[in-house]
């Protein structure tokens, strides 16, 4: 085999994907180009994606964007779905444009995405809006459990990132730190009864990620009417041992962005503490930690308990996700690497898939190829990074008779 039939064999392999955020089924049924790039990472660029057909805004936004790896991958994703051999351009938009809403107007042409093309047996859900839910559809989605909100629930108006507050939610008005920890815990068990298969935190958009042991005395001053930064910090380092915890406890891994966000000590590196401070926990480390990518490696090369998700980190860079997987390779277990799309829609999930599908081809065949891999040994690595390796850790939620696959009458 050359590095063509490679490729080509790996673009039929099976996937468990690690992590998503695919929009729920209303969200899908008026998809038009323009908000297929609102709602894609392209919209994070800092130039406003062009609504309509004026073809000066649209050569402006491309000139822009377009030879970002954001855009490079979602480009080639759209031209391979919707078969379209143009690029896209001011003179193609509206071609592109009318292809993405035809597909649509079937209600279920998202799933299919993510099923056919994406070949995913099953995605990890992280609905941030709605921590826990599974989008209506069991037999895909494995909902994820994000645990920001659990860190501001401190005061009334206290809110993470997306707007949340742990008390608001549940309707409680808690001052006490332990019996505050008492209800944190009591909910991360309910998450998992209900069929979360894993608990995701991403503070790294709210504060760093350098969580000391806790100060229980200092954490009850949070709780205050005019708590400082290190009343707040004291709480918070509390309620990540408490998450940490039940982590373990219910033999569920604990997923953590790190990386791109504040950029302020959100490094992994920052978690070696936390890390060595709870050995039986499953930490999956996320995106690569980008731009701090060789964190990972080390951190991987060190504890047994750490995994790398490579999520988002294609579409991010590839060129930065060819060298990391490189890294992980010569440093770190083959069971412990994973891969997710980290995208709202299908179109972008097979964007990410074939940037992924890329940096394992190019990276793996290029071993073989100077004889640091053999052939069967590319092909094994390859099946667990997708699914395998995945799989393993989602299956664990059939632990205590819990299903991997919900049924319809155990949704929340």
């Amino acid at each position: 085999m050359d590095k063509a039939g490679f490729a080509e064999w790996l673009h039929g392999l099976p996937a468990i994907c690690s992590h998503s955020h695919h929009l729920p089924d209303k969200e899908h049924g008026d998809l038009s180009l323009a908000k297929l790039l609102g709602n894609s990472y392209l919209s994070w660029c800092g130039v406003p994606v062009p609504q309509g057909n004026d073809e000066a805004r649209i050569s402006a936004w491309l000139n822009a964007a377009g030879v970002r790896s954001y855009f490079v991958w979602l480009e080639k994703a759209l031209m391979a779905l919707y078969h379209i051999n143009e690029p896209l351009s001011a003179h193609s938009w509206a071609r592109y444009d009318q292809a993405i809403i035809q597909a649509h107007k079937d209600n279920n042409w998202h799933l299919t995405l993510l099923m056919k093309h994406c070949c995913y047996k099953a995605a990890l859900l992280d609905a941030y809006w709605a921590p826990g839910v599974d989008n209506g559809h069991p037999e895909l989605f494995k909902p994820v459990f994000r645990v920001n909100s659990l860190f501001y629930g401190y005061g009334q108006d206290a809110r993470d990132h997306n707007g949340g507050n742990f008390q608001r939610t549940r309707g409680s008005q808690i001052t006490d730190i332990r019996e505050y920890i008492a209800l944190v815990r009591r909910a991360l068990g309910e998450a998992k009864a209900s069929g979360c298969v894993a608990f995701k935190c991403a503070l790294a958009y709210d504060r760093d990620l350098d969580f000391a042991e806790g100060d229980w005395d200092r954490a009850q001053k949070a709780f205050g009417e005019h708590p400082d930064k290190e009343d707040i910090r004291a709480f918070q380092n509390i309620v990540m041992g408490a998450v940490c915890e039940a982590s373990a406890a219910l033999n569920l891994p604990l997923q953590i962005h790190t990386g791109l966000g504040l950029m302020d000590r959100s490094d992994a590196l920052q978690l070696r503490f936390l890390i060595s401070r709870h050995p039986e926990v499953s930490f999956i480390l996320m995106h690569g930690g980008y731009p701090w990518t060789a964190d990972i490696a080390g951190l991987c090369h060190n504890y047994p308990n750490v995994w790398a998700d490579l999520c988002w980190l294609p579409l991010i860079s590839t060129a930065a996700a060819e060298r990391l997987l490189d890294e992980l390779i010569d440093v770190c277990n083959a069971d412990r690497l994973i891969w997710g799309c980290d995208a709202w829609t299908g179109e972008e999930s097979y964007a990410a898939r074939l940037a992924f599908l890329e940096v394992l081809a190019r990276v793996l065949w290029r071993r073989v190829d100077s004889g640091m891999m053999r052939e069967e040994q590319a092909r094994r690595f390859a099946l667990m990074v997708l699914h395998d390796n995945a799989l393993m850790l989602v299956s664990r939620a059939a632990a205590n008779g819990l299903p991997l696959v919900r049924q319809p009458d155990n949704q929340g």
